[in-house]
């Protein structure tokens, strides 16, 4: 009995996630693309000053309300200083990048910017981008270089023409771990502070802010939070699908119930690494 109401439970905490928006606590900048036309992405995080994000080539582009292709030579970056992204990241010590994206090629790579917080292609904070078939994520501490290498990669075969949900997150602790649909993929340890970042880089997406490094593809969705999102977090936000509404009441202040925290610290991480690859959510 205790074991079927322990599952019975269980199973009600992941219908809770399988319903639930995305997440929203710690939010930073969000950018849904849900403009059909214009050379503005914007930032739709309601999160103080927009970091609204201006298209160097709208020709080079393809728009419609909830997507946006990169077809040719262009840049999306943002015309003021990502301030507000440096500031949230460094007080927490702790980042998640967030992408629902289509690649145009598996044979892109540089690694060809796919979001980055940066000056040109030698100095940054951060950048997601695409190596050939896997994911890497340069981010800079005092241990690493200011190119942020070493850098932590997907395995190979990860990158796949299809849309991806795609997270990384790093900790206060150094703890850094890549999620594909879901799913952790790779754990990497990126230890040390964060004071070396440059409150003055620019936010891109699709290409190096100095040029260069153009990524082809398809964004349905594009979000960065000031905190690493749990397991649970990340699969909520792949569950919620590229057209999830944000939550707009802090779950900060919600108490987890037993069932939660059981799920929180055990089954979440299971189910992300034994199940998702075949079985979905």
């Amino acid at each position: 009995m205790l074991k079927r109401m322990l599952f019975l439970g269980l199973l009600g905490v992941v219908a809770d996630c399988a319903v639930a928006g995305r997440v929203g606590r710690d939010l930073l900048a969000l950018y849904d693309f849900k403009f059909k036309s214009g050379a503005i992405v914007a930032d739709r995080s309601g999160v103080g000053s927009p970091l609204n994000l201006r298209i160097s080539n709208p020709r080079a582009v393809r728009r419609a309300a909830g997507w946006l292709e990169i077809r040719g030579e262009t840049t999306i970056r943002s015309d003021k200083p990502a301030t507000k992204i440096v500031k949230g990241v460094q007080k927490n010590g702790a980042i998640t990048i967030e992408a629902w994206i289509k690649t145009s090629s598996v044979k892109q790579s540089g690694p060809a910017r796919i979001v980055t917080l940066s000056k040109n292609a030698n100095e940054r904070n951060f950048t997601l981008g695409q190596d050939a078939d896997r994911f890497e994520v340069r981010f800079r501490t005092k241990k690493t270089s200011n190119n942020g290498i070493p850098a932590t990669a997907s395995p190979r075969k990860k990158v796949v023409p299809k849309l991806t949900h795609v997270v990384y997150t790093r900790a206060r602790s150094g703890q850094a771990r890549i999620f594909i649909n879901g799913r952790s993929v790779a754990q990497k340890n990126v230890p040390d502070h964060l004071r070396q970042w440059d409150s003055q880089y620019h936010l891109a997406l699709g290409n190096e802010v100095s040029g260069g490094r153009l990524w082809k593809g398809t964004y349905h969705l594009v979000s960065l939070y000031s905190r690493d999102l749990s397991s649970r977090e990340v699969l909520q936000n792949f569950r919620a699908g590229v057209s999830g509404t944000t939550e707009t009441v802090s779950v900060a202040t919600k108490e987890l119930t037993a069932g939660e925290k059981l799920f929180e610290n055990k089954i979440a991480a299971l189910i992300s690494e034994h199940c998702l690859e075949c079985h979905d959510t």
